[in-house]
C-alpha cells in the first residue's frame, strides 16, 4: 500500500529556495519529468530531462539524491509514487514545479 510505503520512506516536498541552496551545493540531481518540448521550452538550469513517459525506475535510482519536478507538480508525484513503490528511500519533489521556480524570480535556461 502506497501509505505504508510513504510512512517508510522519506519524502520531501522543497521549496524553489531550498532547491536552490541545494544545487548550490552541488548537493543534489534535479529531474525534469516533463516532456522534451516543454523541457525545450525553459528548463531549471542543470536539469536532466527523464520523462514521465519513458519512467525508468531503475534508472532514477541510480541517481544520489534527486529532486524531482513537472510543471506544476502533478507528474512529479505521480513518478515520487513509483519510485516509493519500487523501494526508493529517499524521495524529494519540488513543490509547486517550474511554475514556482519561476514565480520566485529564479533563472530559466532554454
Amino acid at each position: 500500500m502506497i501509505i505504508a510505503n510513504i510512512i517508510q520512506s522519506q519524502y520531501q516536498l522543497i521549496s524553489p529556495q531550498e532547491l536552490e541552496q541545494r544545487m548550490k551545493n552541488n548537493s543534489v540531481v534535479v529531474i525534469d519529468v516533463r516532456e522534451k518540448d516543454e523541457y525545450e521550452k525553459g528548463h531549471i538550469p542543470g536539469a536532466l530531462l527523464k520523462p514521465l513517459s519513458e519512467f525508468s525506475a531503475k534508472e532514477l535510482a541510480s541517481y544520489p539524491n534527486i529532486v524531482l519536478y513537472c510543471r506544476s507538480g502533478k507528474r512529479s508525484h505521480t513518478v515520487a509514487e513509483k519510485l516509493i513503490e519500487t523501494g526508493m528511500t529517499m524521495v524529494t519533489e519540488l513543490k509547486g514545479g517550474i511554475t514556482a521556480w519561476q514565480e520566485a524570480h529564479l533563472p530559466v535556461a532554454t
